[in-house]
């Protein structure tokens, strides 16, 4: 009965079955119930943000805490955070003495590993720490696109689509940290742009509530009309090749069609 308690516990708080990136853990975890105040933060964790907790901080009120924190021992009696932050920080707020805790003892590299990880299963997550936590998986565990799909149980187009979020500019990851009403699909839309400055109007739009994703879309292509429009079309046809060139302006069927009319009028009239 212990041991099967054990067991669910450990697996509650490495993220469930969803967490099959398993980093070296060097032991058995030990469930015990450890004062709040022998508890220090880790320095290293990678989350900047911990976003609002008063959610958090009411349910654990109301059911306790189910999902113990791991924590490593770095002295008698004492321990440091390996994953549950949040959950320390609320638990604190709340004047909890104790709470349950998974004593672990991991490799100092595979320490980043289980704190990425535990982030990416956070239901509020930020787009933006998401990406951020996928290129340091990607980066320094040397693991490729569909081994993070595979582990995360994500697709590789979401993979691909949330690292596409390290493309905006620093400055404007930074102001979008403080713009949690800004969707991932409008994000995206700001990542494609050619450019900061094209990013930075497109954020001060969205932060006044007056961009949608159709009109982020359609900004980019009004701002750079010509980019990566073809303005030249080239036909093979029996016994000739036919080419078309545009001195500005996209190469639209119906362009190349009024075009190719006029050469064929132009070859049928008398030549002067």
């Amino acid at each position: 009965m212990a041991t099967a308690l054990r067991e669910r516990l450990a697996r509650q708080a490495n993220g469930g079955s969803q967490l099959t990136f398993n980093p070296a853990f060097q032991d058995e975890p030990r469930l015990v119930f450890v004062p709040l105040n022998f508890i220090e933060p880790d320095p290293n964790q990678p989350r900047k943000n911990l976003g609002d907790l008063s959610e958090l901080a009411e349910s654990i009120r109301a059911q306790g805490l189910i999902q113990p924190l791991i924590v490593e021992g770095i002295a008698l009696g004492r321990y440091r955070l390996i994953a549950g932050e949040r959950r320390w920080v609320a638990c604190r707020q709340l004047g909890l003495e104790t709470v349950p805790c998974l004593v672990r003892t991991v490799a100092e590299h595979d320490r980043l590993a289980v704190q990425l990880i535990e982030n990416l299963h956070r239901q509020d997550l930020h787009p933006l720490e998401e990406a951020r936590a996928f290129h340091r998986l990607l980066t320094e565990f040397n693991l490729t696109q569909r081994d993070l799909a595979q582990r995360l149980g994500k697709s590789l187009t979401s993979i691909n689509e949330t690292l596409r979020l390290m493309e905006l500019a620093p400055a404007i990851q930074a102001d979008v940290r403080t713009s949690e009403h800004i969707s991932k699909s409008l994000l995206l839309e700001m990542a494609k742009a050619p450019d900061a400055a094209t990013q930075r109007a497109l954020l001060e739009k969205a932060q006044a509530g007056q961009l949608t994703v159709r009109q982020a879309r359609n900004h980019k292509q009004d701002r750079f009309p010509d980019v990566n429009r073809p303005t030249s079309c080239t036909m093979v046809v029996a016994e000739a090749q036919v080419a078309v060139q545009f001195q500005q302006g996209e190469a639209t069927a119906e362009r190349v069609k009024t075009a190719l009319e006029q050469a064929l009028a132009f070859c049928q009239s008398p030549m002067k």
